[in-house]
């Protein structure tokens, strides 16, 4: 009769857990993109696209230099992490990193808002009641979101946060804590507390079953007061990581970096589910060095196909609809502004405008809290809808530091502020200054200024800024001449000035820039496709030229089909 008895617990036990992780598999195998209607969701198989993930922290130079890195450079430095087996893989968090180590018993995985940390947890949700991850290290494995936890205003025992989302398990839910070695408990948003868990006195009792206010029995088993034994996976923004370090002993620190060259053609492939146009789009992406660098973060790799997608069609190409990087970057701030619900009122903006020309000037990307107080600007405001926040280690202290999502970003919002200024002089010094020596560091500004001269590029965000100087033509048109005479015989940075051309996209603008330029000097440059799209925009302008000279160039197929309607035109081509 025992045994049977303990065959038919044996069962209920069995059954139980099989309920509970077909109800998580159901729970989480879809989710909701950031501009999902009420009842919207998208299947998170589909859309789920593998990070990448460093087990170590970054010292300041090696942040500094990403941050500065575009294309190419950026996408070698993510490579360079993997070769020397820095990163780390979701099956990996709580693995063991030499074979006589213990376990991690706390693993806490941080990055910057939009980099996927919630969306890595859904996964893990998913997969683990699918029976596709950590292979049954677990028996259990419990979700508690930060945001609903603020919602929690009775007081709670940790029984009651579990049974909240799964009360399924009511009938065992005794045996299940019994065995704390075999549960995880997933934290997700540490940040996002409204409370603070710094001053929380968490008394000696080791009872799940007691009822505290949340911040207590949250607390509890943060700092191991109960189920000591169990595991935790905690993510936080890097701005909560010093916080967070006063109340748990982190064993293990990873943080999520974002999608690699491959991981972002497979995101924009399951984001159209439809062949011909992820083509279309990531072609356009990988073609613009600055986009394509700044979708490594998954939000930003959502934004821009979220921009594109709204600009497709099968009449129009996609290239003929946002044809300038300004366009698209324009495009890129209005969404993250409706996307923070951030209609941020113009002083804010020409603050956050004027603190990206100074950081620009300075070739600072990294910024301290100080430097955006002497602006009025404050941090906890402005920081998930302009800047990301990361934290460095000093010899006794910690210090935290803040840039915005993309070195680009910083040049626009850089542009804006000179295009807006009431000061005509910011413009023109600004013009000035990029024909020193040593002004690379200024070139993108000086593009996006050329861009942003266009009424309808303007347009595109100008609601969210103060009304911009009607002085701007004027200056570009009495620069354009010290320009294409200090650039004629370099021939990188005359390249940079037919893209500067190109952003205006105003032919008659362009006619009266061309008029004095009777040679086309692209001599031994590394020439991309959209490079070959400016110059032949420019050359089209002309009714002839004397010379195109692309020797040294190495063009390829795709760049030489670009230029071969403008052939016709040039005189002598070498």
């Amino acid at each position: 009769m025992c045994i049977f008895h303990f065959i038919f617990k044996l069962c209920i036990v069995i059954y139980i857990s099989a309920d509970y992780k077909e109800n998580t598999a159901n729970r989480y195998k879809k989710t909701k993109d950031c501009n999902s209607l009420p009842g919207e969701r998208v299947d998170l198989r589909n859309r789920y696209t593998r990070l990448q993930m460093l087990n170590k922290h970054c010292q300041e130079k090696e942040k500094e230099l990403q941050l500065k890195s575009r294309g190419e450079k950026y996408m070698e430095q993510m490579k360079r992490h993997k070769d020397e087996a820095t990163c780390i893989e979701i099956q990996d968090l709580f693995a063991p990193h030499k074979k006589d180590e213990e376990e991690p018993a706390t693993v806490v995985l941080h990055g910057p808002a939009g980099i996927g940390k919630t969306f890595t947890v859904n996964k893990i949700m998913m997969d683990w009641a699918s029976n596709n991850l950590f292979d049954g290290r677990f028996e259990y494995v419990f979700h508690l979101n930060c945001r609903d936890l603020n919602t929690c205003t009775d007081d709670v025992s940790l029984v009651d946060l579990i049974l909240n989302s799964a009360e399924e398990l009511q009938p065992d839910i005794e045996k299940i804590l019994a065995r704390p070695e075999k549960l995880l408990f997933i934290i997700d948003g540490f940040d996002e507390l409204k409370f603070s868990l710094d001053q929380v006195n968490v008394g000696v009792a080791r009872d799940w079953n007691t009822k505290h206010p949340v911040e207590i029995t949250l607390c509890r088993l943060l700092k191991k007061k109960i189920l000591s034994k169990s595991k935790l996976l905690i993510t936080t923004r890097a701005t909560a990581l010093e916080n967070l370090g006063r109340i748990v002993d982190v064993e293990r620190c990873v943080e999520i970096l974002g999608f690699s060259e491959g991981e972002i053609k497979e995101y924009v492939s399951k984001f159209y589910q439809n062949e011909q146009q992820a083509s279309v789009v990531f072609n356009y992406i990988a073609e613009n060095e600055a986009v394509f660098s700044m979708c490594f973060v998954p939000v930003v790799c959502w934004i821009v196909c979220s921009v594109m997608k709204d600009h497709l069609s099968h009449e129009e190409s996609l290239a003929k609809k946002l044809k300038t990087t300004t366009q698209i970057f324009a495009h890129f701030v209005k969404q993250l502004l409706k996307h923070h619900g951030a209609s941020e009122d113009s002083q804010i903006l020409q603050k956050v405008g004027l603190l990206a020309l100074q950081g620009v000037i300075k070739k600072q990307v990294l910024f301290e809290k100080q430097d955006l107080v002497e602006l009025s600007l404050d941090p906890d405001q402005c920081r998930s809808t302009f800047f990301s926040e990361v934290i460095f280690k000093q010899e006794l202290d910690k210090k935290s530091m803040y840039h915005f999502f993309h070195l680009s970003i910083q040049e626009l919002f850089a542009a804006f502020f000179c295009v807006t200024s009431k000061d005509d002089k910011v413009v023109e010094n600004m013009l000035n200054e990029s024909m020193t020596t040593e002004s690379d560091h200024l070139v993108h500004v000086i593009r996006f200024l050329f861009g942003l001269s266009n009424v309808k590029t303007l347009k595109i965000i100008q609601d969210n800024f103060t009304e911009p100087s009607s002085a701007l033509r004027t200056q570009l048109e009495k620069w354009i001449p010290q320009a294409v005479c200090s650039y004629k015989d370099k021939p990188r940075y005359f390249v940079e000035l037919l893209n500067c051309f190109y952003e205006t996209q105003d032919e008659e603008f362009v006619k009266c820039a061309m008029k004095n330029i009777n040679t086309v000097n692209t001599i031994s440059c590394h020439l991309s496709k959209s490079a070959c799209l400016a110059i032949r925009y420019c050359i089209e302008q002309r009714d002839q030229v004397d010379k195109l000279d692309a020797s040294g160039c190495h063009l390829g197929e795709e760049e030489m089909k670009v230029l071969l309607g403008v052939l016709p035109k040039c005189q002598y081509i070498l």
